[in-house]
């Protein structure tokens, strides 16, 4: 996982690295948020199964319809 002077790096070098402006005066507070993500698990799925996305639901399929005409 990246640190947070990591993602403000990468995020000002993608802009171009700009010296002033709205992405130089919010880099830093978008590089926390990032950082933020990376350290909480999104859901808890995630936590018991030690997944790295929330387990899938089972899939249930309509072959016939439910109506008679």
């Amino acid at each position: 996982m990246a640190t947070k002077e990591q993602i403000k790096e990468v995020i000002l070098r993608i802009a171009g690295k700009p010296s002033s402006g709205a992405i130089a005066s919010l880099a830093d507070e978008w590089a926390t948020a990032i950082a933020e993500l990376d350290k909480t698990p999104r859901v808890q799925s995630e936590v018991t199964d030690s997944a790295p996305i929330p387990a899938l639901q089972k899939e249930s399929r309509v072959t016939k319809p439910t109506e008679i005409r």
